[in-house]
């Protein structure tokens, strides 16, 4: 081959070379733009159920954050918001699963504790949800849910010390957390200290002045320590955030008795059958005041309706029985404070010695 010939050969072979380099890297970027758009159709995917769980269509975003793991099995932002999604469908259980998943591929976020400790709580896990908040508390100290909720689940368990450290730290952690200094303030008044709760429900109100159930539990402890006037003055702002809210027309009428505003009382114990008409206390209340009232008759209606509604209710017996005998029904009478006795009402049995 002539030195011509051999440079058109190496030219012709240089081409072919060159051809199948770039046939080769096309190969490549194909590839590449297959697994790109998988990974974008995956965020795709993401972001619309993000903007659906925004939305409160749960079901939807659930379905989408699952197919968006279908095509990235380690997304795991997918799996922390269907476990959220998740949460608010009721299904706590599939919750705990995507959140172990969220856990095992990012250990060291609280939150995933925290959420996960939520789902445990609300599915009666208690020891666990406390195990989880702890290690979210671990993970950020000044996590302040997660000691709440520590607190709560204490306070449930009657471990009412315990519960006032948790909410201590809570409130450390966050200074305008008014669930926190409410619970801790009801805390409190299980160890009979009435003062650190008043206290307390007084701070959480001058964070949210317009929580309903502080108002109330704030009279109930004034209340306790025999402020009838301040108690009044509390439950009456209760009912003038919540009108429903039978619970605190209840103790108000319990506070008007004690002031010994007996149709006052009356009032609001009819006002709470009215929003409550099986609430066998409201009935036994009216009637402990229409006694005060002398009226023995209204008296023993009313018991009958306790009893009625709370066929153990001893306090109804006792009270069913003082009516009587002064309408002088003697054996009703005696039969009625015999029963409350047997029920645990001890006061009762002052006045079964009148008995044969």
């Amino acid at each position: 081959m002539n030195h011509m010939n051999r440079l058109k050969a190496t030219a012709l072979l240089t081409f072919v070379m060159l051809l199948s380099g770039i046939s080769f890297a096309q190969d490549t970027i194909v590839e590449a733009t297959i697994l790109d758009s998988a990974d974008v159709q995956a965020d795709k995917l993401y972001n619309s159920g993000i903007s659906k769980f925004k939305n409160k269509k749960y079901k939807d975003a659930i379905s989408d954050f699952t197919a968006s793991l279908d095509l990235r099995a380690d997304f795991e932002p997918a799996y922390f918001n269907r476990a959220n999604c998740k949460v608010e469908e009721g299904d706590f259980a599939g919750a705990i699963v995507d959140f172990d998943k969220s856990i095992e591929f990012v250990a060291d976020n609280p939150e995933s504790w925290y959420l996960r400790g939520q789902a445990k709580y609300k599915s009666s896990d208690s020891e666990g949800a406390i195990t989880d908040f702890n290690q979210a508390t671990t993970l950020k100290a000044s996590h302040a849910q997660a000691h709440y909720y520590t607190g709560v689940i204490k306070f449930e368990g009657k471990d009412y010390e315990s519960a006032i450290a948790a909410f201590d730290k809570a409130v450390n952690a966050d200074k305008r957390h008014a669930y926190a200094y409410n619970d801790r303030g009801s805390a409190k008044r299980q160890l009979g200290n009435i003062t650190g709760a008043i206290n307390d429900y007084k701070k959480a109100l001058l964070i949210d002045n317009n929580m309903a159930f502080t108002h109330n539990n704030l009279g109930s402890a004034q209340r306790k320590n025999g402020d009838f006037k301040a108690a009044i003055q509390s439950y009456s702002k209760a009912v003038s955030l919540d009108k429903q809210y039978y619970i605190a027309y209840n103790n108000r009428g319990s506070a008007y008795f004690d002031a010994g505003e007996y149709d006052q009382a009356i009032m609001d114990f009819s006002r709470v059958i009215e929003l409550k008409s099986d609430y066998a206390y409201a009935y036994n209340n009216r009637a402990s005041a229409k006694f005060k009232k002398e009226d023995y008759q209204g008296c023993i209606d009313d018991c009958n309706k306790a009893i009625e509604l709370d066929a153990n209710y001893g306090y109804a017996y006792q009270n069913r029985g003082s009516a009587k005998e002064l309408l002088r029904d003697d054996a009703g009478a005696c039969a009625d404070w015999k029963k409350a006795v047997e029920l645990g009402a001890d006061g009762a049995k002052s006045f079964i010695g009148i008995c044969n």
